[in-house]
Protein backbone atom coordinates (compact mmCIF):
# COMPACT_ATOMS: atom_id res chain seq x y z
CA UNK A 1 0.00 0.00 0.00
CA UNK A 2 1.18 3.56 -1.20
CA UNK A 3 0.91 6.58 1.48
CA UNK A 4 -2.46 7.67 0.04
CA UNK A 5 -3.63 4.62 0.28
CA UNK A 6 -2.94 4.48 3.97
CA UNK A 7 -4.25 7.86 4.45
CA UNK A 8 -7.55 7.32 2.56
CA UNK A 9 -8.18 3.96 4.45
CA UNK A 10 -7.21 5.63 7.63
CA UNK A 11 -9.85 8.48 7.08
CA UNK A 12 -12.49 6.22 5.88
CA UNK A 13 -12.28 4.27 8.73
CA UNK A 14 -12.91 7.33 10.96
CA UNK A 15 -15.46 8.64 9.03
CA UNK A 16 -17.52 5.31 9.40
CA UNK A 17 -17.11 5.89 13.21
CA UNK A 18 -18.12 9.63 13.72
CA UNK A 19 -19.74 9.35 16.95
CA UNK A 20 -16.85 7.38 18.38
CA UNK A 21 -14.21 9.55 16.65
CA UNK A 22 -15.33 12.75 17.97
CA UNK A 23 -15.74 11.17 21.64
CA UNK A 24 -12.01 9.74 21.49
CA UNK A 25 -11.10 13.16 20.62
CA UNK A 26 -12.24 15.34 23.25
CA UNK A 27 -9.49 14.83 26.10
CA UNK A 28 -7.44 16.04 22.85
CA UNK A 29 -9.97 18.95 22.08
CA UNK A 30 -9.93 20.05 26.07
CA UNK A 31 -6.19 19.39 26.23
CA UNK A 32 -4.73 21.53 22.91
CA UNK A 33 -7.84 24.66 23.76
CA UNK A 34 -6.24 25.36 27.41
CA UNK A 35 -2.74 24.96 26.04
CA UNK A 36 -3.25 27.07 23.07
CA UNK A 37 -5.42 29.51 25.41
CA UNK A 38 -3.05 30.19 28.05
CA UNK A 39 0.01 30.45 25.43
CA UNK A 40 -1.60 32.79 23.55
CA UNK A 41 -1.90 35.14 26.29
CA UNK A 42 1.57 34.32 28.11
CA UNK A 43 2.95 35.18 24.35
CA UNK A 44 0.58 38.24 24.28
CA UNK A 45 1.58 39.36 28.04
CA UNK A 46 5.71 38.81 27.34
CA UNK A 47 5.61 40.93 23.96
CA UNK A 48 3.45 43.60 25.81
CA UNK A 49 5.50 43.65 29.37
CA UNK A 50 8.87 44.10 26.58
CA UNK A 51 7.60 46.89 24.51
CA UNK A 52 5.35 49.18 27.64
CA UNK A 53 7.06 47.80 31.04
CA UNK A 54 10.45 47.59 30.12
CA UNK A 55 11.09 51.40 29.26
CA UNK A 56 14.61 50.99 30.08
CA UNK A 57 17.01 51.74 27.18
CA UNK A 58 19.92 49.63 26.29
CA UNK A 59 22.55 51.98 26.94
CA UNK A 60 20.77 53.48 30.02
CA UNK A 61 20.63 52.81 33.71
CA UNK A 62 18.80 53.97 36.90
CA UNK A 63 19.63 54.37 40.33
CA UNK A 64 16.77 54.67 42.16
CA UNK A 65 16.14 53.74 46.15
CA UNK A 66 13.85 51.07 45.67
CA UNK A 67 14.06 47.91 42.83
CA UNK A 68 12.43 48.26 39.41
CA UNK A 69 10.16 45.16 40.41
CA UNK A 70 9.14 44.03 43.67
CA UNK A 71 9.37 39.70 43.33
CA UNK A 72 10.72 40.03 46.87
CA UNK A 73 9.04 41.54 50.23
CA UNK A 74 12.47 41.41 51.99
CA UNK A 75 13.70 43.83 48.94
CA UNK A 76 10.86 46.26 49.49
CA UNK A 77 11.05 46.47 53.53
CA UNK A 78 14.99 46.86 53.40
CA UNK A 79 14.85 49.35 51.26
CA UNK A 80 11.77 51.19 52.62
CA UNK A 81 14.32 51.64 56.11
CA UNK A 82 17.16 53.20 53.30
CA UNK A 83 17.98 57.19 53.48
CA UNK A 84 16.28 58.52 50.01
CA UNK A 85 18.13 59.44 47.31
CA UNK A 86 17.46 62.93 46.91
CA UNK A 87 18.59 65.76 44.42
CA UNK A 88 21.92 66.35 45.88
CA UNK A 89 22.97 62.71 45.21
CA UNK A 90 21.95 63.55 41.38
CA UNK A 91 23.75 66.80 41.05
CA UNK A 92 27.29 63.83 42.75
CA UNK A 93 26.75 62.27 39.85
CA UNK A 94 26.17 64.55 36.85
CA UNK A 95 29.43 66.22 38.16
CA UNK A 96 31.62 62.97 38.73
CA UNK A 97 30.24 60.40 36.47
CA UNK A 98 33.14 60.57 33.16
CA UNK A 99 31.49 57.51 30.99
CA UNK A 100 28.07 59.38 31.28
CA UNK A 101 26.82 60.96 28.05
CA UNK A 102 23.47 62.46 29.85
CA UNK A 103 22.52 62.27 33.68
CA UNK A 104 18.91 63.03 34.19
CA UNK A 105 16.24 62.39 37.30
CA UNK A 106 13.23 62.36 37.90
CA UNK A 107 10.37 62.37 41.20
CA UNK A 108 7.01 60.98 41.69
CA UNK A 109 4.35 62.16 43.62
CA UNK A 110 0.53 61.36 43.32
CA UNK A 111 -2.00 64.10 44.08
CA UNK A 112 -4.98 66.06 42.68
CA UNK A 113 -5.31 69.12 40.38
CA UNK A 114 -8.07 71.64 39.48
CA UNK A 115 -8.78 74.28 37.05
CA UNK A 116 -11.96 76.58 37.11
CA UNK A 117 -13.55 74.45 39.67
CA UNK A 118 -13.07 71.29 37.41
CA UNK A 119 -11.16 68.76 39.90
CA UNK A 120 -9.13 65.60 38.54
CA UNK A 121 -7.87 63.21 41.36
CA UNK A 122 -5.23 60.38 41.40
CA UNK A 123 -2.90 62.21 39.07
CA UNK A 124 0.47 61.55 38.70
CA UNK A 125 2.75 64.80 39.35
CA UNK A 126 6.30 63.88 37.55
CA UNK A 127 9.33 66.38 37.98
CA UNK A 128 12.03 65.53 35.57
CA UNK A 129 14.97 67.08 34.43
CA UNK A 130 14.96 69.53 31.58
CA UNK A 131 18.01 66.91 29.53
CA UNK A 132 15.82 63.72 30.46
CA UNK A 133 14.53 63.94 27.09
CA UNK A 134 18.30 63.18 26.25
CA UNK A 135 17.53 59.53 28.11
CA UNK A 136 14.14 58.44 27.86
CA UNK A 137 11.43 59.27 25.20
CA UNK A 138 8.89 61.88 25.68
CA UNK A 139 6.95 62.99 23.36
CA UNK A 140 5.48 66.24 22.98
CA UNK A 141 2.01 66.80 20.92
CA UNK A 142 1.03 70.24 21.25
CA UNK A 143 3.52 73.33 22.61
CA UNK A 144 6.64 72.75 24.18
CA UNK A 145 8.87 71.22 26.59
CA UNK A 146 10.24 73.81 29.33
CA UNK A 147 14.23 74.67 29.12
CA UNK A 148 17.05 74.24 31.30
CA UNK A 149 16.55 77.80 32.17
CA UNK A 150 13.46 77.36 33.19
CA UNK A 151 14.41 74.41 35.17
CA UNK A 152 17.39 76.77 36.94
CA UNK A 153 14.75 79.49 37.70
CA UNK A 154 12.46 76.84 39.33
CA UNK A 155 10.03 78.40 36.98
CA UNK A 156 6.15 77.03 37.44
CA UNK A 157 5.31 75.32 34.03
CA UNK A 158 3.97 72.04 33.25
CA UNK A 159 2.87 69.95 30.73
CA UNK A 160 -0.23 67.46 30.76
CA UNK A 161 -0.96 64.07 29.96
CA UNK A 162 -3.81 63.46 27.32
CA UNK A 163 -6.39 62.42 30.05
CA UNK A 164 -5.75 65.48 32.01
CA UNK A 165 -6.67 67.30 28.57
CA UNK A 166 -9.87 65.23 28.29
CA UNK A 167 -10.50 65.71 31.86
CA UNK A 168 -10.14 69.55 32.11
CA UNK A 169 -9.91 71.38 28.43
CA UNK A 170 -12.98 68.91 26.44
CA UNK A 171 -13.58 72.19 24.25
CA UNK A 172 -10.67 74.40 25.27
CA UNK A 173 -7.11 75.09 24.73
CA UNK A 174 -4.93 74.22 27.46
CA UNK A 175 -1.70 75.97 26.90
CA UNK A 176 -1.51 79.05 28.73
CA UNK A 177 -4.20 77.79 30.95
CA UNK A 178 -2.99 78.29 34.97
CA UNK A 179 -4.02 74.63 36.46
CA UNK A 180 -3.94 74.45 40.18
CA UNK A 181 -1.37 70.95 41.02
CA UNK A 182 -1.69 69.79 44.49
CA UNK A 183 -2.88 73.50 45.97
CA UNK A 184 0.36 74.92 44.07
CA UNK A 185 -0.12 77.20 40.34
CA UNK A 186 1.41 75.70 36.85
CA UNK A 187 1.21 77.54 33.55
CA UNK A 188 0.45 75.08 30.90
CA UNK A 189 3.22 75.16 28.32
CA UNK A 190 2.25 72.42 26.20
CA UNK A 191 0.42 68.81 26.23
CA UNK A 192 1.67 65.03 25.65
CA UNK A 193 1.20 62.51 23.06
CA UNK A 194 -1.01 59.54 24.48
CA UNK A 195 0.67 56.94 25.46
CA UNK A 196 -2.11 54.58 25.95
CA UNK A 197 -2.89 51.70 29.09
CA UNK A 198 -1.15 48.99 30.77
CA UNK A 199 -3.52 46.16 31.79
CA UNK A 200 -6.42 48.51 31.68
CA UNK A 201 -4.70 51.03 33.80
CA UNK A 202 -4.02 54.88 31.66
CA UNK A 203 -0.85 56.22 31.66
CA UNK A 204 -1.71 59.34 30.28
CA UNK A 205 -3.19 60.79 33.69
CA UNK A 206 0.11 62.86 34.70
CA UNK A 207 1.37 66.11 34.85
CA UNK A 208 5.35 67.02 33.93
CA UNK A 209 7.61 69.80 35.51
CA UNK A 210 10.57 70.59 36.05
CA UNK A 211 11.99 68.40 38.77
CA UNK A 212 13.47 71.91 40.76
CA UNK A 213 10.06 73.50 40.68
CA UNK A 214 8.50 70.55 42.06
CA UNK A 215 10.98 69.99 44.69
CA UNK A 216 10.98 73.84 45.80
CA UNK A 217 6.81 73.54 46.13
CA UNK A 218 6.31 69.82 46.98
CA UNK A 219 9.25 69.07 49.66
CA UNK A 220 12.88 69.41 48.91
CA UNK A 221 13.83 65.92 49.82
CA UNK A 222 10.97 63.78 47.82
CA UNK A 223 13.01 60.73 46.59
CA UNK A 224 14.65 60.79 43.25
CA UNK A 225 15.39 58.40 40.39
CA UNK A 226 18.88 59.08 38.31
CA UNK A 227 18.75 57.97 35.08
CA UNK A 228 22.24 57.49 33.08
CA UNK A 229 23.01 57.30 29.54
CA UNK A 230 26.78 55.88 28.86
CA UNK A 231 28.66 57.30 26.20
CA UNK A 232 29.40 55.25 23.06
CA UNK A 233 31.81 52.14 23.43
CA UNK A 234 30.79 52.14 27.13
CA UNK A 235 30.40 48.63 28.32
CA UNK A 236 27.08 48.43 30.93
CA UNK A 237 28.75 46.84 33.32
CA UNK A 238 31.82 49.45 33.52
CA UNK A 239 28.93 52.47 34.07
CA UNK A 240 27.08 50.00 36.88
CA UNK A 241 30.65 49.63 38.50
CA UNK A 242 31.33 54.17 38.30
CA UNK A 243 28.18 54.90 39.35
CA UNK A 244 28.19 52.60 42.16
CA UNK A 245 31.46 53.96 43.53
CA UNK A 246 30.22 57.69 43.25
CA UNK A 247 26.99 56.36 45.16
CA UNK A 248 28.55 54.24 47.75
CA UNK A 249 31.17 57.08 48.68
CA UNK A 250 28.13 60.27 48.68
CA UNK A 251 26.22 57.93 50.89
CA UNK A 252 29.28 57.17 53.28
CA UNK A 253 29.01 53.26 52.32
CA UNK A 254 31.32 50.81 54.15
CA UNK A 255 33.44 48.83 52.26
CA UNK A 256 31.95 45.72 53.80
CA UNK A 257 28.38 47.00 53.68
CA UNK A 258 25.60 46.34 51.27
CA UNK A 259 24.66 49.27 48.40
CA UNK A 260 21.77 51.32 50.31
CA UNK A 261 20.26 52.29 46.59
CA UNK A 262 19.28 49.87 44.08
CA UNK A 263 21.12 49.68 39.95
CA UNK A 264 18.34 49.14 37.44
CA UNK A 265 19.23 47.66 33.97
CA UNK A 266 17.54 46.89 31.14
CA UNK A 267 18.65 43.40 30.91
CA UNK A 268 17.98 43.31 35.20
CA UNK A 269 14.44 44.39 34.24
CA UNK A 270 13.97 41.81 31.54
CA UNK A 271 15.48 38.92 33.19
CA UNK A 272 12.65 39.49 36.01
CA UNK A 273 9.84 39.40 33.49
CA UNK A 274 11.47 36.79 32.44
CA UNK A 275 11.41 34.32 35.44
CA UNK A 276 7.72 35.34 35.77
CA UNK A 277 6.78 34.84 32.35
CA UNK A 278 8.83 30.88 32.96
CA UNK A 279 7.00 30.09 35.46
CA UNK A 280 3.77 30.52 34.08
CA UNK A 281 5.08 28.66 30.83
CA UNK A 282 6.12 25.91 33.36
CA UNK A 283 2.86 25.85 35.20
CA UNK A 284 0.57 25.27 31.78
CA UNK A 285 2.97 22.64 30.55
CA UNK A 286 2.11 20.62 34.15
CA UNK A 287 -1.78 21.48 33.90
CA UNK A 288 -1.75 21.04 29.78
CA UNK A 289 0.33 17.34 30.16
CA UNK A 290 -2.57 16.13 32.20
CA UNK A 291 -5.13 16.93 29.94
CA UNK A 292 -3.36 15.46 27.24
CA UNK A 293 -2.35 12.75 29.26
CA UNK A 294 -5.74 11.58 30.11
CA UNK A 295 -7.24 12.96 25.95
CA UNK A 296 -3.94 10.52 24.66
CA UNK A 297 -5.08 7.36 26.74
CA UNK A 298 -8.81 7.68 25.71
CA UNK A 299 -7.66 7.78 22.36
CA UNK A 300 -5.59 4.65 22.66
CA UNK A 301 -8.14 2.77 24.86
CA UNK A 302 -10.46 3.60 21.83
CA UNK A 303 -7.84 2.62 18.83
CA UNK A 304 -7.55 -0.55 21.18
CA UNK A 305 -11.52 -1.23 20.78
CA UNK A 306 -10.78 -0.54 16.73
CA UNK A 307 -8.19 -3.14 16.49
CA UNK A 308 -10.46 -5.81 18.15
CA UNK A 309 -13.70 -5.32 16.57
CA UNK A 310 -11.60 -5.21 13.29
CA UNK A 311 -9.77 -8.06 13.67
CA UNK A 312 -11.21 -10.07 10.93
CA UNK A 313 -10.36 -6.93 8.63
CA UNK A 314 -7.14 -7.22 9.28
CA UNK A 315 -6.42 -10.80 9.05
CA UNK A 316 -8.35 -10.53 5.96
CA UNK A 317 -6.18 -7.85 4.52
CA UNK A 318 -3.17 -9.91 5.51
CA UNK A 319 -4.25 -13.34 3.86
CA UNK A 320 -4.46 -10.98 0.34
CA UNK A 321 -0.72 -9.94 1.01
CA UNK A 322 -0.94 -6.97 2.98
CA UNK A 323 2.47 -6.50 5.20
CA UNK A 324 2.73 -5.88 8.50
CA UNK A 325 4.14 -2.42 8.24
CA UNK A 326 0.93 -1.68 6.13
CA UNK A 327 -1.25 -2.51 8.97
CA UNK A 328 0.93 -0.32 11.21
CA UNK A 329 0.74 2.57 9.06
CA UNK A 330 -2.43 2.48 8.81
CA UNK A 331 -3.39 2.26 12.57
CA UNK A 332 -0.64 4.39 13.58
CA UNK A 333 -2.15 7.05 10.16
CA UNK A 334 -5.88 6.91 12.09
CA UNK A 335 -4.49 8.15 15.16
CA UNK A 336 -2.71 10.73 14.03
CA UNK A 337 -5.19 12.14 12.05
CA UNK A 338 -7.52 11.92 14.90
CA UNK A 339 -5.31 13.92 17.23
CA UNK A 340 -4.52 16.03 14.32
CA UNK A 341 -8.06 16.51 14.16
CA UNK A 342 -8.72 17.44 17.42
CA UNK A 343 -5.61 19.57 17.41
CA UNK A 344 -7.20 21.67 14.64
CA UNK A 345 -10.61 22.04 16.73
CA UNK A 346 -8.92 22.44 19.93
CA UNK A 347 -6.08 25.33 18.30
CA UNK A 348 -8.87 27.10 16.75
CA UNK A 349 -11.01 27.23 20.11
CA UNK A 350 -8.18 28.01 22.10
CA UNK A 351 -7.65 31.33 19.99
CA UNK A 352 -10.88 32.27 20.09
CA UNK A 353 -10.46 31.71 24.05
CA UNK A 354 -7.83 33.96 24.46
CA UNK A 355 -9.14 36.57 22.32
CA UNK A 356 -12.12 36.58 23.97
CA UNK A 357 -10.62 37.25 27.46
CA UNK A 358 -8.42 40.17 25.55
CA UNK A 359 -11.28 41.77 24.41
CA UNK A 360 -13.42 41.47 27.67
CA UNK A 361 -10.05 42.26 30.32
CA UNK A 362 -7.12 44.60 29.56
CA UNK A 363 -4.73 41.24 29.45
CA UNK A 364 -3.55 41.22 25.53
CA UNK A 365 -3.20 37.89 23.46
CA UNK A 366 -1.06 36.83 21.09
CA UNK A 367 -2.37 35.58 17.36
CA UNK A 368 1.64 34.69 16.12
CA UNK A 369 2.14 31.41 13.68
CA UNK A 370 3.75 30.12 16.85
CA UNK A 371 0.71 29.48 19.06
CA UNK A 372 -1.13 27.50 15.95
CA UNK A 373 1.88 25.60 15.29
CA UNK A 374 2.52 24.69 18.58
CA UNK A 375 -0.99 23.09 19.16
CA UNK A 376 -0.60 20.83 16.09
CA UNK A 377 2.65 19.75 17.04
CA UNK A 378 1.58 19.03 20.43
CA UNK A 379 -1.31 17.00 18.68
CA UNK A 380 1.11 14.91 16.73
CA UNK A 381 3.24 14.13 19.35
CA UNK A 382 0.02 12.68 21.02
CA UNK A 383 -1.17 10.81 18.40
CA UNK A 384 2.17 9.00 17.75
CA UNK A 385 2.77 8.02 20.94
CA UNK A 386 -1.28 7.43 21.55
CA UNK A 387 -1.37 5.29 18.61
CA UNK A 388 2.07 3.22 18.71
CA UNK A 389 0.64 0.93 21.16
CA UNK A 390 -2.28 -0.17 19.08
CA UNK A 391 -0.59 -0.13 15.42
CA UNK A 392 1.96 -2.40 16.54
CA UNK A 393 -0.51 -4.83 18.30
CA UNK A 394 -2.56 -4.67 15.45
CA UNK A 395 0.59 -5.44 12.98
CA UNK A 396 1.52 -8.33 14.73
CA UNK A 397 -2.10 -10.59 14.61
CA UNK A 398 -1.88 -13.77 13.22
CA UNK A 399 -3.62 -13.78 9.98
CA UNK A 400 -5.46 -17.37 10.31
CA UNK A 401 -6.15 -16.54 13.69
CA UNK A 402 -8.05 -13.33 12.92
CA UNK A 403 -9.67 -14.85 10.10
CA UNK A 404 -10.97 -17.45 12.63
CA UNK A 405 -11.88 -14.54 15.23
CA UNK A 406 -15.67 -14.09 16.25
Amino acid sequence: MDRWDIISNAFGALIANKMRSALSVLGIVVGISALVAIVALIDGANRYITDQLVTLQPDVIQVSQFPSSFLNVNDFMKASKWKKIEYEDYQSVLDECGQCEAVGATSNVNGGIKWRGTVSASVQVRGVTANILEIERIDVATGRFFTRGEEDLYAPVCLIGADVVKDLFPNEEPIGADLVVMGKTFRVIGTLAERGAIFGSSQDRYVVMPLTAMLRRFGAHQSVTISCKQNAGVQTASLVDEVTGIMRRRRQVMPNQENTFFINTAESATAIYDAVIGGFYVVTILISGISLTVGGLGVTNIMLVNVRERTREIGLRKAVGARSSDVLWQFLAETVTLCLFGGATGTLIGMGIAQLIAWLTPLPASSSPFVATLGFIVASVVGIISGVYPARRASRLDPIESLRYE
